[in-house]
């Protein structure tokens, strides 16, 4: 699992590593830009139908499909050139990686012991920073030529030798029961789970807004903003942004000893610090501790969030729930990115990223509204936790 999290984060970052060459060769300003990946995020909202599927005839199948369609697409972004080409076949890696990522966090959540589960989500998303970080070493081959950048995105194509891995050793869930008649996320919620999915809905909704675009535009702040070269600008984001995915093991630890919910409001809180500093700031001692503050809060938060949605659900409807969650995040990003392009290239982008961060305040809100999940078993028998009468008995089952 932590293997496909660095090919599917290495792939899935290189639309936000190339960024800066992708849009001069395409001729797009910053605010085209905006728009393009607030497409992409449109078009992912398709990948809820790997979840629907996934909780339906089960986990791997759809996981392993969405796995190979993400090396693919980039492979098209590779071959094909222009707005149109690029908008597209990022559309569907958008859509590979939603579902991806989705699926993992309920397998593991489903296969990972309690006392340790938020800590192995945190170890399978270090592989996913990983991947992104040898995108990243990796990015100077977008700088040798107008169309160079295409390279990096075909590179993608390598991770499909782990597809004989997962089809020997990747198994259905432990957790997964197959019913003969579905229950839709409709009746699950008004079984009593709305309670629990709408502040948890919402949440994702205010978080995606602010990263989102705050972390898609980094290295545009730094090379086209800030007239960094390249391999300053690289070396900055690997060392603190490396540093600051600590987080992920340090928040999984955490989660699991003291809960999801401090952990998470302390990590949104260094988001907002981190955030605002790196896109205000212009001096490059402050752009180094922000970037460590900002993906330090961003990785804490992680596995933290990832175990609570999945603690949250019963295993009838746990891929729906995340998928809608997800899409409901989805919704926040494309958000972000409209809101973007209607602010950036008017009054820039650390005016932009200032106002969208005023939503994780309000994300912090919501959580107080959900129950603390830490040490729930998941792992249950095939009593139909969604038909109890009540709310508690739902969770309890």
């Amino acid at each position: 699992m932590t293997l496909v999290a660095f090919v599917t984060h290495y792939g899935s970052g290189q639309i936000s590593n190339t960024l800066p060459f992708a849009r001069q060769a395409m001729d797009m300003t910053e605010g085209d830009m905006s728009w393009v990946l607030s497409i992409t995020r449109a078009a992912s909202l398709l990948g809820l139908t790997f979840a629907v599927v996934a909780d339906r005839r089960g986990r791997r199948t759809p996981f392993l499909i969405a796995f190979t369609l993400l090396p693919i697409a980039n492979l098209s972004t590779a071959l094909f050139s222009g707005p149109v080409a690029f908008t597209t076949s990022q559309s569907v890696a958008r859509i590979a990686l939603i579902a991806v990522s989705a699926l993992s966090v309920v397998i593991l959540a489903e296969e990972l012991n309690p006392a340790i589960r938020a800590l192995g989500i945190g170890i399978w998303a270090v592989g996913g920073s990983l991947g992104n970080g040898l995108g990243l070493l990796m990015m100077p081959i977008a700088a040798r030529s107008e169309n160079s950048y295409r390279l990096l995105f075909g590179l993608t194509m390598i991770g499909l030798l782990a597809l004989p891995l997962l089809f020997n050793f990747l198994r259905e869930s432990r957790a997964y029961v197959q019913y003969e008649k579905p229950v839709t996320f409709r009746r699950a919620l008004a079984a009593g789970l709305g309670k629990h999915f709408w502040p948890m809905a919402g949440m994702a909704f205010f978080i995606a807004a602010f990263s989102a675009p705050a972390s898609n535009f980094a290295m545009e702040r730094l090379i086209n903003d800030l007239s960094w070269d390249a391999g300053p600008a690289r070396f900055l984001l690997i060392v603190f942004s490396g540093l600051g995915a600590t987080g992920l093991i340090i928040g999984g630890r955490i989660a699991d000893v003291s809960g999801r919910k401090p952990i998470s409001i302390t990590a949104m809180a260094l988001g907002i610090i981190g955030g605002i500093a790196f896109y205000t700031q212009t001096n490059g001692w402050l752009l180094a501790p922000a970037i460590l503050v900002a993906s330090l809060g961003a990785a804490m938060l992680s596995p933290a969030f990832a175990a609570h949605r999945s603690e949250l659900f019963p295993t009838r409807v746990r891929a729906t729930a995340a998928g809608w969650v997800t899409n409901v995040a989805i919704l926040g990003s494309i958000t972000g990115f409209s809101i973007g392009g209607l602010m950036i290239d008017s009054y820039g982008l650390p005016t932009t990223i200032t106002t969208l961060s005023s939503g994780l305040i309000i994300a912090m809100v919501m959580l107080i509204k959900l129950p603390e999940t830490r040490g729930m078993s998941l792992v249950r028998g095939k009593a139909d936790p969604v038909a109890a009468t009540t709310p508690g008995e739902s969770l309890g089952q």
